[in-house]
């Protein structure tokens, strides 16, 4: 008898995982997608490809704007200032004075889901765009990992919880669905970075 309620227990909570994944889809499709006339006079900018300004926690209009969930983009409609946001965005985490390895779009004061990572993972250890990014499976095995972050001034900590294998799915530029299974420090770059897009902080792992 034991043994069955363990197993009932577990289909219960996949369902309900599943059935959770399931309604933010849906939620994340019936949102608006496109970018706010403020939100294009910031990517614009007076240099298209120069550095963004990076938002502090310290600061506490900052702060309440960091914490908010970010909405879905929208590929093909807003093509022109996505990637003129991707460039600046990659323009500021090289910066000597910002540099990192990977950035999100609300720490540039944009709340759209698009983050920046650098693939550690690949030859050449090259910087790609993610839009709309959701972790739909982590793995049980975690690893401890030393963080920090731009957004972060004067902090570092060691996170425990980082899943060591991760399934990412997002779309490209041209709104196609994918998926891929990322591992190691790289995976911890992402889930840093989608949890700027629901307001979370590394720190936050930390308490």
């Amino acid at each position: 008898m034991k043994k069955i309620s363990i197993v009932s227990a577990i289909i219960l909570i996949t369902v309900v995982i599943i059935n959770s994944c399931g309604s933010l889809s849906v939620k994340l499709s019936e949102e608006g997608t496109g970018f706010t006339p403020a939100q294009a006079y910031l990517i614009k900018g007076k240099h298209t490809n120069s550095p963004m300004r990076v938002l502090q926690s310290d600061n506490m209009e900052d702060s309440l704007f960091l914490r908010e969930i970010c909405s879905p983009v929208d590929p093909v409609a807003d093509k022109n200032l996505l990637m003129t946001l991707i460039s600046r965005m990659q323009a500021t985490v090289t910066d000597s004075l910002t540099a990192g390895v990977g950035i999100a779009a609300p720490q540039v004061g944009i709340s759209k889901r698009v983050i920046l990572v650098q693939r550690f993972d690949k030859e050449g250890e090259p910087f790609e765009a993610y839009l709309n990014p959701a972790i739909t499976h982590y793995s049980k095995m975690k690893q401890d990992c030393r963080e920090g972050c731009l957004s972060v001034p004067g902090i570092r900590g060691t996170t425990k919880n980082r899943s060591y294998a991760i399934y990412v799915e997002y779309n490209d530029m041209d709104n196609n669905q994918k998926g891929e299974l990322i591992e190691g420090y790289t995976a911890v770059i992402f889930q840093h970075e989608i949890d700027h897009l629901n307001g979370i902080l590394f720190f936050d792992h930390l308490r």
